[in-house]
C-alpha cells in the first residue's frame, strides 16, 4: 500500500485527501465523510488501512465546504461551512470520481464503489444517481449509519432556522457553534420532493450494502432498516448488516485512541461483500 496525500483544485474549491493505493488493478472505494467529518476523521484511516490490507484501494477527502481549510480537525472557515449543502457534496463526489481517469495521482479503477458514513451516506446516494447519469461506471454503494432523510430537526429548530436563515448547531468535540446555512435549509424543506432519499434509493439497481449500528445515538437504527426496505428487492447482491453493541462511530473516537471489535467486524463484512460483488460483476 502507498499513501498519497493530495490537494486538488476543483470548481467548488480545494479538495484535500488521502489516496491509499494498492496498484492499478485494484478496486477503489471513494469515501464520503459525514457532516462534521474530514478525511482523517477517527475511524477513516483505519478503514482505509484495512481495505488496503485486503488489496482494495480507497480515497478519503475533505469536501470543498467542510469548513476545515488545512489538514487539521478544527473548523476554522465557518463562512465556507455555512455554505455547505448536499448539492455541493454531490458535486464534489462526482468531481472526484472523474479525477480517477483524469488525474495522474489516481488510476482508473478495476471497480468503483462509493462509501458514505452518516450524512455522507445521504450525499453518496444522490451522487450515485448523478454519476450514472454522467456515464461514470459505479459497481456498488456502501452506507454506514446513513440518514434516510434530511428532515431530522425539531419543529422549534426548523422555525428558528427559517426565521434567521441560519441555525447554529453545537459541536461537542470542538465546542464550537457551527452555522447551518440557507441552502441546507432549503434542501431540508425539500426532503419529500427534490431531496427525497426514498425516491433515489427505490430506483437504485447497482449492489447496495447497508450497515447500521444497533445503538447508534446520532442516527437511529431505524434509518438503516428503512433504507434497506426501500432497496432490498432491486439486486440479489444487496445486503443489510446490523452492528450490535455499537454507536455512531462504531465505538471509536477522534482522535482515534484504539480500534474496536465493532469496527473490525464492519470492515471484515465490507471486504467480503466487495470481493463477492467484484467476482460476480
Amino acid at each position: 500500500m502507498e499513501n498519497k496525500v493530495f490537494r486538488i483544485e476543483s470548481p467548488n474549491g480545494t479538495i484535500r485527501g488521502n489516496f491509499a493505493s494498492c496498484g492499478p488493478d485494484s478496486a477503489i472505494v471513494l469515501m464520503a465523510c459525514g457532516h462534521n467529518g474530514f478525511y482523517h476523521f477517527g475511524m477513516f484511516p483505519t478503514i482505509q488501512k484495512y481495505l488496503a490490507e485486503n488489496g482494495i484501494s480507497s480515497i478519503a477527502f475533505n469536501y470543498t465546504h467542510c469548513g476545515i481549510s488545512g489538514d487539521g480537525d478544527y473548523f476554522d472557515d465557518l463562512e465556507s461551512y455555512k455554505s455547505n449543502c448536499r448539492r455541493l457534496e454531490v458535486e464534489d463526489l462526482v468531481f472526484m470520481a472523474r479525477q480517477l481517469s483524469e488525474n495522474t495521482v489516481f488510476h482508473q479503477p478495476e471497480q468503483l464503489f462509493l462509501f458514505g458514513h452518516s450524512m455522507g451516506g445521504f450525499s453518496a446516494m444522490f451522487a450515485s444517481k448523478a454519476m450514472q447519469e454522467a456515464g461514470i461506471k459505479l459497481n456498488g454503494i456502501i452506507l454506514l449509519n446513513s440518514l434516510r432523510t434530511l428532515d431530522t430537526r425539531t419543529p422549534e429548530i426548523m422555525e428558528e432556522w427559517k426565521a434567521n436563515g441560519v441555525y447554529f448547531r453545537p459541536n461537542m468535540r470542538t465546542k464550537q457553534e457551527l452555522p447551518q446555512g440557507p441552502e441546507f435549509l432549503a434542501e431540508t424543506l425539500a426532503s419529500d420532493s427534490t431531496w427525497s432519499m426514498q425516491t433515489v434509493v427505490e430506483k437504485l439497481t447497482i449492489p447496495c450494502f447497508v450497515a447500521h449500528a444497533v445503538d447508534d445515538e446520532a442516527v437511529p437504527f431505524e434509518h438503516g432498516r428503512t433504507i434497506f426496505s426501500w432497496v432490498y428487492k432491486n439486486n440479489p447482491q444487496n445486503a443489510f448488516l446490523p452492528i450490535p453493541n455499537a454507536g455512531h462511530t462504531l465505538n471509536t473516537t477522534h482522535p482515534m485512541k484504539r480500534d474496536s471489535e465493532e469496527l473490525q467486524f464492519f470492515c471484515e463484512q465490507v471486504v467480503n461483500w466487495i470481493k463477492t460483488t467484484w467476482a460476480r460483476d
